[in-house]
């Protein structure tokens, strides 16, 4: 594989920056190259420099074997540069500068050769999962607990032998269940432990949690890991020779397919909590794409004969493209976040079926811009004037086939409609007096813990 071949590439001489990333304990070696702690060749038994462990990584992601079960496992690992760390228990991965690590403990797996390929998916998942980026995963008030629902999610999904694992499954009488966030599983191990109802469950940790444990994450993280999550999908598509993808074996990771990963790991989180069907509520933008139009290039029914000089009707060829769509957001003081935070997720699934741009209203046309996965900080947050986004000149400069408005309603509308369907979306359960435009509500339910 093309990333892996780099990957080899990238890790010569860089093991003190990787062992820099990880802070092993005093006294564990520096592997720098040409000086490093000796690595052993896990088929031979010789003492190798860094550069053959990559090489033996490379080789390893690379088997046809593990290459037709774990397409998007092996484009992973493939972006991770291998450093021999004898300070860790088994393996641990670490971001330093932009550039992620695979420490490994060569010793440990000449002696549990078994296990290599579990604890593999199992630090790939640390990576897919954000466990080594996202903030929300760092200084945990309850570190011993993180840790807990750490592995839990790392393990899941994962039928490879692991070095006794720490499984979710033990945890159900608390209400751990397959599936669950991290952070949910958290969340409900506190809870327990709290209440005095969590026992211990036995297994271990299969890695070293030292880099996850820290209090903080480098900058830029989040950005870094969802970049390499989309090339390996892209390199694992690849695989699929032109079919879907999705239908892969070995395209999910961690059960999750990439697009989910990174939806979540771009704060885009968990299910929609009001579950629209947005293929039926956009077909009545799709229906005013497949509108008749007139055009001089066909006779007319009526006048057949006078070809270019009465217009015959057609329908467009763009009937069966996604439909181009203004989404308005209302982003005055009155929309809570957990609205927003709904709104986002709602836009995720709406851009499976039409394009879409964004414009963020409070009582003025704060922002516009091309829907590209995620909404971030919204700009605006003052009081609430409907009328903007429904400007003619502002309208026309977009160019789209009809408008979706999220609000709570409560600011004033245009007296007459545009020239063009708007589908109101409602997120409270106040009197909406607007008299034109379809309408649908988000009426939310609290989540389950």
């Amino acid at each position: 594989m093309k990333g892996a071949r780099e990957a080899e590439r990238r890790s010569r001489g860089t093991a003190e920056s990787a062992q820099q990333a990880a802070t092993p304990a005093q006294g564990a070696a520096r592997p720098t190259r040409g000086t490093a702690e000796p690595a052993r060749d896990p088929a031979r038994g010789a003492e190798v420099p860094e550069d053959a462990l990559a090489a033996w990584l490379d080789a390893f992601v690379r088997d046809p074997g593990f290459l037709e079960r774990y397409p998007c496992y092996a484009a992973i690992l493939a972006r991770l540069a291998p450093v021999a760390d004898p300070s860790v228990k088994r393996m641990a991965v670490s971001l330093f500068e932009g550039r992620f690590f695979l420490h490994v403990n060569v010793e440990s797996f000449m002696n549990e050769p078994l296990f290599l390929r579990g604890v593999l998916l199992h630090e790939v998942h640390h990576v897919a999962l954000g466990h080594l980026c996202h903030p929300k995963f760092a200084g945990a008030d309850e570190p011993e607990l993180m840790d807990l629902a750490l592995e839990m999610s790392a393990n899941e999904y994962i039928e490879e032998p692991l070095p006794d694992p720490i499984r979710w499954q033990p945890y159900a009488p608390i209400g751990l269940r397959a599936g669950q966030s991290t952070l949910e599983r958290y969340e409900l191990l506190v809870s327990a432990a709290r209440e005095g109802k969590l026992a211990q469950r036995g297994g271990e940790s299969v890695d070293d949690h030292r880099v996850l444990r820290r209090p903080s994450r480098e900058p830029g993280a989040v950005e870094q890991t969802r970049q390499l999550l989309l090339r390996a999908a892209e390199e694992a598509g690849g695989l699929a020779e032109g079919g879907d993808p999705a239908a892969l074996p070995g395209m999910l990771v961690a059960g999750k397919s990439p697009g989910r990963l990174i939806e979540e790991l771009t704060d885009v989180l968990g299910p929609r909590v009001c579950p629209l069907d947005w293929k039926t509520a956009l077909r009545m933008f799709v229906a005013r794409e497949r509108a008749p139009v007139h055009t001089y290039a066909r006779p007319n029914r009526r006048f057949p004969g006078r070809v270019g000089e009465v217009p015959g009707r057609t329908y467009a060829p763009r009937a069966i493209a996604k439909p181009s769509l203004l989404v308005a957001i209302d982003t005055s003081m009155s929309m809570r976040r957990d609205e927003l935070e709904e709104i986002a997720r709602q836009l995720q699934a709406m851009s499976e079926e039409a394009r879409i741009t964004v414009a963020e209203c409070d009582t003025e046309v704060s922002r516009v811009y091309a829907f590209d996965g995620r909404l971030g900080d919204v700009a605006g947050r003052g009081g609430t004037d409907l009328r903007p986004v429904f400007a003619p000149e502002f309208l026309a400069a977009r160019r789209v086939a009809g408008v979706v408005y999220f609000t709570d309603g409560a600011g004033p509308t245009p007296p007459a409609p545009p020239p063009l369907p708007v589908l109101w979306i409602l997120t409270k359960p106040l009197e909406f007096t607007c008299p034109w435009g379809e309408r649908a509500w988000l009426e939310r339910k609290p989540r389950r813990g």
